[in-house]
């Protein structure tokens, strides 16, 4: 149980320090996110405006959940790893 503590607070450590440094790394990605916010924004208004467009859109992300999952099943595979 001891080494869980300790893998828990190494991992927290390491993942406090990458998120940190992230921004460091990549610095026009908060201003490249905003402006595609904002153009979604602008596109669900205008959507909402128009009476031609359906008003429900479905949104799957797909993309986002193959990602996660990839990075979940490498995370597990090497806390796994770790352990034994």
């Amino acid at each position: 149980m001891s080494d869980f503590i300790l893998y828990s607070i190494i991992g927290s450590v390491v993942l406090t320090v990458v998120l940190n440094i992230l921004p460091l790394l990549f610095p026009n990605a908060a201003d490249k996110m905003q402006r595609k916010i904002e153009e979604n924004a602008r596109r669900s208004i205008e959507q909402h405006q128009n009476d031609d467009l359906p008003k429900v859109k479905v949104f799957f992300p797909w993309k986002a959940m193959l990602i996660a999952s990839v990075v979940l099943t490498i995370i597990v595979n090497l806390i796994s790893f770790i352990s034994r």
